[in-house]
């Protein structure tokens, strides 16, 4: 290969390079719109040319950049924070783990890196992704990493036996209300008793701001057709989704998140009290309001920030929630 290619598809050009250190490439990608809602345009990599075009030809071009970058660089630091705030690394050793809906399997190599004595699996619906999983695992030798495709979206594949944790990561806010239903119980039986789920990087359902698919104020107070209506003619990204006149177009892709009562009820099917939230007490932390002031810039508001974390404490106390811009909770099945 030359030292730069360029890979033409529908949306724009994908320019790979390779780096000046030799330890991998650098891909810009080069939309022919201006208006193109892409996330992340460039991204650095060490994985090998061939799997860069096999991936490239299975994902969709403004996401490239975003998918690769998941592996490389962004999905670690935010699972290791989540996992060793609850409970030391050594009290994942020897136990199973549930990554579900893990994609092409960024969560799944960062889960399986930090706990190698953990049996980490990745379940996920869209075959072509476990693919890439199983192609990434064998470039990489992941040892203690299993991949299963499931059979349907209200399915979990047969035979995978219990689990000690469950990781939802990114997930829980492209299900389907309906899907919700159906799925979180079925993970919830595959939990054995004592077991602990997580659930991070999910939109707050009563954000003042709706971050994560329209970038607008305010609509996560407002009904449904209402808010279709406000994405469709007032959203300046995700143009793909936010112009769909299929509002299940919009909550497939996230537009509307989760609370910590919705996710337990659908968990036990009603019986909050088979459920218990955990608060983090490792690493010096008190309670879910300190791991978000941990998760922040300690470098810029410090003072205001406390006072918000004083009130997501006050919050949390009172009516179980710490209302920040994006979920993390962390839910443990309560012995019979």
């Amino acid at each position: 290969m030359s030292q730069k290619t360029q890979i033409a598809k529908d949306e724009g050009i994908v320019e790979i390079r390779h780096r000046p250190e030799g330890d991998g490439f650098e891909i810009a990608l080069l939309p022919y719109r201006s208006d193109l809602y892409v996330p992340k345009r460039n991204c650095r990599t060490t994985f090998p040319l061939e799997l860069i075009t096999y991936w490239l030809d299975r994902t969709p071009f403004a996401m490239f950049c975003e998918v690769i970058g998941r592996h490389e660089d962004t999905i670690p630091g935010v699972l290791k924070q989540e996992l060793f705030s609850y409970s030391p690394p050594e009290q994942f050793a020897g136990k199973r783990l549930l990554d579900f809906g893990c994609g092409t399997g960024a969560s799944t190599f960062a889960l399986a890196r930090m706990l190698p004595q953990t049996e980490v699996t990745g379940i996920e619906l869209a075959a072509d992704r476990i693919e890439i999983a199983n192609r990434i695992k064998s470039y990489r030798g992941s040892h203690n990493v299993v991949f299963q495709c499931s059979p349907a979206g209200d399915q979990l594949p047969a035979g995978i036996g219990e689990f000690d944790f469950v990781m939802l990561s990114a997930v829980y806010e492209h299900l389907l209300p309906d899907e919700r239903k159906i799925v979180m119980p079925l993970l919830w039986s595959a939990m054995r008793p004592g077991g602990v789920i997580f659930v991070n990087q999910t939109p707050y359902r009563y954000s003042p701001y709706e971050a994560h698919s329209t970038g607008l104020w305010f609509i996560n107070y407002i009904p449904d057709g209402m808010a279709h209506w406000a994405a469709r003619h007032l959203a300046k990204r995700n143009l793909e989704i936010n112009r769909s006149e299929d509002w299940n177009v919009h909550l497939r892709g996230g537009i509307r998140g989760a609370t910590e009562k919705e996710i337990i009820r659908n968990l036990t099917r009603g019986n909050p009290p088979a459920a218990c939230i955990l608060q983090p007490r490792q690493n010096g932390l008190r309670d879910r309001a300190d791991l978000w002031l941990s998760a922040t810039n300690p470098r810029r508001h410090r003072a205001l920030k406390k006072s918000i974390a004083a009130l997501f404490r006050l919050s949390d106390r009172i009516w179980g929630t710490v209302p920040g811009i994006n979920l993390e909770v962390v839910i443990q099945k309560v012995n019979p």
